[in-house]
């Protein structure tokens, strides 16, 4: 027995769209190793020793190259390219490391008795919302300055009242 032409079509559609997520996180997994790795590796005080040798390397081809326009078109392009390239290699270094903190403040939240877990997520409001937040804040801060003046603990927790 034959299946009909559309469902083997439908099942061909289904599997190439199984093999086109896969690719794209081991992709995306291999672009966040080859990030995290260049990123470690321009960080060491060994990048900027290379730096400086490719520079006098160029600076000396300048020489039998009479100083040419290809010549500076060469450290021109590749200052380009590189700065390109550790743009958004430094903004995947500081998304990991926000997103780290970030989870570190969380479990400080989660884990202190007293504290207002609901402020665990509180990067994702809008920024309305975080203002009134840090307005409320800033009124319970002067009602613990006045407290701790007539001698009253600092120690209160208060609601925050979140939107």
């Amino acid at each position: 027995m034959q299946m009909p032409v559309n469902k083997i079509l439908k099942y061909t559609q289904v599997q190439l769209i199984h093999f086109v997520i896969i690719i794209k996180i081991n992709l995306m997994e291999y672009l966040s190793v080859v990030a995290k790795g260049l990123s470690n590796k321009a960080a060491q005080p060994v990048a900027c020793l290379y730096a400086i040798c490719i520079i006098l390397i160029w600076g000396l081809l300048g020489i039998p190259l009479h100083f040419n326009d290809t010549w500076q078109l060469i450290i021109n392009t590749l200052a380009a390219i590189i700065s390109i390239i550790m743009l958004f290699i430094i903004q995947n270094s500081q998304n990991r490391h926000t997103i780290a903190i970030q989870l570190k403040l969380d479990e400080i939240i989660r884990a202190t008795q007293g504290a207002h877990n609901e402020m665990m997520d509180i990067e994702k409001l809008a920024d309305e919302d975080l203002a009134k937040i840090q307005k409320r804040y800033g009124s319970l801060s002067e009602k613990t300055k006045k407290d701790l003046k007539n001698g009253k603990l600092d120690t209160h927790t208060g609601d925050i009242d979140l939107p």
